[in-house]
């Protein structure tokens, strides 16, 4: 299991990328309120789960935790990226394309952040 600081990180991270998923997709929220919560969430996820190296991880999970470590870092990534475009697009259209994408890799984003949190001590 990870300790309680790292378990910690993972769960802030999981309660930003719930809220930002919410927002995201409700058509009332404002791309600029969308932008804030997307600021937070990429500090949270510079600040906190970035700088997590795997000797700092338990051995017996070592292995499994890299893996999914480096899909968040990948869908984080592309996120990234579907934000941009997202605060780009013009047309209702595009931009209803754009959120179902978010939503997507938000999905992604909040399994590994569930799979990482439930590691139990005795996987290898």
């Amino acid at each position: 299991m990870l300790s309680s600081l790292h378990n910690r990180a993972y769960q802030n991270f999981l309660t930003l990328l719930n809220k930002f998923q919410i927002d995201a997709e409700n058509e009332k929220a404002s791309l600029e309120r969308v932008k804030q919560e997307w600021e937070q969430l990429k500090l949270c996820f510079e600040q906190q789960i970035v700088g997590i190296d795997v000797g700092e991880v338990p051995e017996a999970i070592a292995s499994r935790w890299q893996s999914v470590q480096t899909e968040i870092k990948r869908e984080f990534k592309l996120l990234s990226t579907d934000v941009l475009f997202l605060a780009s697009a013009r047309q209702i259209t595009t931009q209803n394309k754009r959120v179902k994408s978010i939503s997507d890799r938000l999905t992604k984003l909040i399994g590994y952040c569930q799979i990482i949190t439930n590691v139990p001590d005795n996987e290898s």
